[in-house]
């Protein structure tokens, strides 16, 4: 991996209720955004998060920890409130230098850490070449082998999405339900919330995507190039010494039962939390993920 680098944070977002604050930084020439949620002297917390999402996901995770963690959450270049970039950027080698290189910014030399799904791939990428980067790692329904029946759903889901949505109700029944189905069970209210963070307006009454659809091209269809990309994970998982917790939603078909038992073989002292009714991914709202985080990291 090749040397990350960075510029000082630039600018600071107004607050949102004081609960944490927006900054913009740039990172190996990409104006990356991150949410900053407070208590600087606690034990870093970085959260970052799946393929089409954005810091936001991490909301409610943030809100139960800031209190004993310094909590980062990342907008992964491409995502959120981060530059789109060039296409070629669009990988988890890159990913993995803009970690390490907010690190590097925020004179952080190792922290506590949270992926979900995208996110614990970029954690098992900067692995490789830097495990002492990590305190503790928990993934989110993610791990060094990736289900291909999981693999194509995904693929399917990001293919041929509307460019625009003419509501946030839209936006759910066309977009989110569909690939989270399970969601459907869940109270509209929160979901349509949490929605502005994933679209944002149009400037003409509607909603458009907030990331790059360039993000998602071609997910899954290398199938030489996908196995050489896990055969980095292995190694990569291998070299980690610090805790980890591993959050599986029992309906996944990415994390598969199978892989799970590897990942064990391979680290004895894996922590292993399911959460049932929930494919990929677990919101980490969930009770059983709740527990799974607050037991892991105290």
């Amino acid at each position: 991996m090749t040397t990350p680098t960075t510029q000082a944070v630039e600018e600071t977002e107004a607050a949102a209720g004081g609960e944490y604050t927006g900054r913009f930084i740039d990172l190996n020439g990409c104006r990356h955004h991150y949410l900053d949620w407070g208590n600087p002297e606690a034990p870093p917390l970085l959260m970052v998060h799946g393929l089409t999402q954005h810091g936001h996901s991490f909301d409610g995770v943030a809100r139960r920890m800031r209190a004993r963690y310094h909590c980062i959450a990342l907008d992964v270049r491409g995502r959120g409130e981060s530059d789109w970039a060039s296409q070629d950027t669009y990988g988890y080698e890159t990913y993995a230098r803009d970690v390490a290189a907010l690190l590097e910014a925020l004179e952080i030399p190792a922290a506590h850490y949270l992926g979900t799904s995208m996110g614990g791939l970029i954690a098992m990428t900067l692995a490789i070449g830097a495990p002492e980067k990590f305190l503790s790692l928990a993934m989110n329904d993610i791990g060094p082998h990736l289900g291909r029946v999981g693999m194509e759903r995904i693929g399917s889901y990001t293919k041929d999405l509307p460019a625009q949505f003419k509501s946030l109700d839209a936006y759910l029944d066309q977009r989110l339900i569909p690939a989270f189905p399970w969601l459907a069970q869940r109270p509209r209210g929160p979901l349509l919330k949490a929605a502005q963070w994933t679209v944002k307006p149009d400037g003409g009454g509607g909603y458009r995507l907030r990331y790059d659809p360039l993000v998602t091209a071609g997910v899954g269809a290398d199938a030489e190039g996908l196995a050489a990309f896990e055969t980095l994970l292995w190694k990569g998982f291998g070299n980690l010494s610090c805790p980890i917790l591993l959050i599986r939603g029992a309906e996944s078909m990415l994390l598969e039962p199978g892989t799970v038992e590897e990942m064990r073989a391979a680290q004895p002292k894996l922590e292993v939390a399911s959460v049932p009714g929930v494919g990929h991914a677990p919101s980490l709202d969930e009770p059983e993920a709740r527990e799974a985080l607050a037991a892991f990291f105290g």
